[in-house]
């Protein structure tokens, strides 16, 4: 059985694995309240970017737009859907608005290189 070396070596789709494992640790681990935010909805920045940046990552890894789309519009639905039944953290709307608004942006984002190279 002879593997594909290349689907092994896509910086692009290691660096997205990387980033999923970070999210699911940011998302779901018991985390303490620090205190006072660095600025008012801090959190919200940070799904957009995580989510922009996970999008963006599975494209260029060369996953087709409407697979990326779907695993992480699920992933988002999930993360929030799950935080919800756990006692030491909160599913939200707004970070699921977050989420998919940081999903769209990369959509176009990439939408726009593409029409430009």
């Amino acid at each position: 059985m002879v593997l594909n070396r290349s689907v092994y070596l896509n910086r692009w789709l290691n660096s997205f694995y990387i980033l999923f494992f970070i999210s699911l640790y940011l998302f779901f681990a018991p985390l303490e309240d620090d205190g006072t935010e660095i600025f008012p909805n801090s959190d919200k920045v940070a799904h957009f970017s995580i989510f922009f940046l996970m999008t963006v990552l599975l494209i260029i890894g060369r996953l087709k737009k409407n697979y990326a789309l779907i695993f992480c519009f699920i992933y988002a639905f999930f993360s929030e859907i799950v935080q919800t039944f756990l006692s030491y953290r909160t599913g939200s709307i707004f970070d699921f608005v977050s989420d998919i608004l940081g999903i769209t942006f990369a959509i176009f984002f990439i939408s726009l290189l593409e029409k430009r190279v």
